[in-house]
């Protein structure tokens, strides 16, 4: 039986994740190789096969991070990487469906990083802050049953995307960082992030992907109207839990529809973002290509960002194994080349997530290395003992002495949020310049 993404009513915190296959660990074994060798052309197989060896533990039983259920598609990739038509009729559709996003004379393009992560943080600090502080205030109103003006949304939307088009990497930083202090009405700012980030990597133009951030940023308002005994409710739902907390797709679109400034393409990815591609989701139970491209994409974003947070019904996944989790749900509950699309817009291993290197130290992911993905620039914690250090440190995969017949520092497995005891915000707040030299 197909994998499917489980339901709320079907999530509880004593649940034990699903395991994969030795045949989908295999095809996840073949998808990363043949990942790490097109992001680096000069990398020998050889070479990548010394650096599948490292990740051991993403593809064990037991490991927090596990494979997707279906044949992968293509390469991951940190800078924007518009997908090409190529030869498979999955792909092929997508494209055909991202061009039909465009005006006339418009065109997709790639964003390149133009400005380094130390200087885009002061900027994306004060955007990820109005943006919070402009969801808060919108939500105090939709629970008063107030009208309220979208315009301030608007306007931090508009903000994170300047913001993430020029570096993702800093606006997704403070969102991992501030992870624990998000609150569960508020988790839309994470999934307007994660929707920028997908609409960047597709090379979309700007109004589309503020769209696509306004869609992540208000998908849940709803919740506000629904009883906090039953978002908080710590053990499965009742089928009549359930059918309330459904409500709050249209509950929410009540609410911001009384606004009047609501764009269409907002409203549609709202009301469809908990569809499924095999027609499981609701409101309407829409299946395949009957749910928009916004829906399908915020339906993967709204997963992703439930699943990496800790809620009273379900702990906190590594962030890993949230993508895994995605991978897979692929071509059952989520669409396969979209998924594909958002792992290469994060990354394996997002900035901002805690990961256990190859001598069983504990680091944060800090940047991305553009050309070899699995080898990015980490901040080190805690030492091998998991004490936490007193100078945290930067280290560069990368760079890290090669020496003959010693296996290079490698990440071992990616880590849930707190893991050890270990928040990175303890460290050195949200400046890494603060840290100490790399070693």
């Amino acid at each position: 039986r197909a994998a499917e993404a489980p339901a709320r009513a079907q999530r509880s915190a004593g649940g034990r994740p699903v395991g994969a296959s030795r045949e989908t660990r295999e095809r996840f074994k073949r998808f990363v190789l043949e990942s790490s060798q097109d992001a680096d052309p000069a990398a020998s197989p050889r070479a990548a096969s010394g650096l599948f060896a490292s990740l051991g533990g993403l593809f064990r039983r037991r490991g927090e991070v596990r494979a997707p259920d279906a044949t992968r598609r293509g390469p991951l990739s940190t800078e924007a990487t518009i997908p090409a038509e190529g030869s498979g009729t999955p792909q092929a559709r997508l494209v055909r469906e991202i061009e039909a996003l465009l005006a006339p004379g418009e065109t997709r393009q790639p964003y390149p990083i133009v400005r380094a992560l130390p200087d885009e943080l002061p900027r994306a600090r004060k955007s990820f802050e109005d943006a919070a502080d402009a969801l808060g205030k919108l939500l105090a109103e939709v629970r008063g049953g107030k009208a309220f003006p979208l315009a301030r949304s608007q306007e931090a939307v508009a903000d994170m995307v300047d913001s993430m088009l020029g570096n993702p990497d800093a606006m997704l930083w403070l969102a991992h960082l501030r992870q624990a202090h998000i609150d569960t009405y508020q988790h839309g700012v994470r999934t307007a992030l994660y929707m920028i980030s997908v609409g960047r990597s597709l090379g979309l133009p700007k109004r589309q992907i503020e769209a696509m951030g306004q869609i992540g940023m208000l998908a849940d308002v709803g919740k506000i109207r629904l009883p906090r005994a039953l978002l908080d409710k710590p053990g499965l739902l009742t089928p009549a839990e359930f059918r309330i907390a459904k409500e709050h797709v249209e509950l929410g679109l009540r609410a911001l529809e009384a606004s009047r400034a609501l764009d269409d393409t907002v409203k549609l990815g709202i009301l469809q973002h908990h569809e499924r591609l095999d027609g499981s989701g609701y409101p309407e139970g829409l299946k395949g290509e009957q749910i928009s491209i916004y829906g399908r994409l915020a339906g993967i974003a709204d997963t992703f960002s439930a699943l990496v947070s800790a809620r009273p019904y379900a702990n906190a996944s590594a962030a890993q194994d949230a993508l895994m989790s995605l991978y897979q749900w692929a071509d059952t509950s989520f669409h396969g080349p979209l998924v594909e699309q958002f792992v290469q817009s994060l990354g394996v291993f997002p900035v901002g997530t805690l990961v256990e290197l190859s001598n069983e130290e504990v680091a944060v992911v800090l940047e991305h290395n553009r050309t070899r993905r699995l080898e990015p620039k980490v901040i080190v914690l805690a030492d091998a003992a998991k004490r936490p250090l007193s100078q945290p440190f930067m280290r560069d995969l990368f760079t890290q002495p090669r020496a003959e017949g010693v296996r290079p520092l490698r990440i071992h497995r990616g880590l849930p949020a707190g893991a050890y005891g270990l928040r990175p915000h303890d460290f050195y707040g949200e400046d890494p310049a603060l840290l100490q030299p790399a070693r």
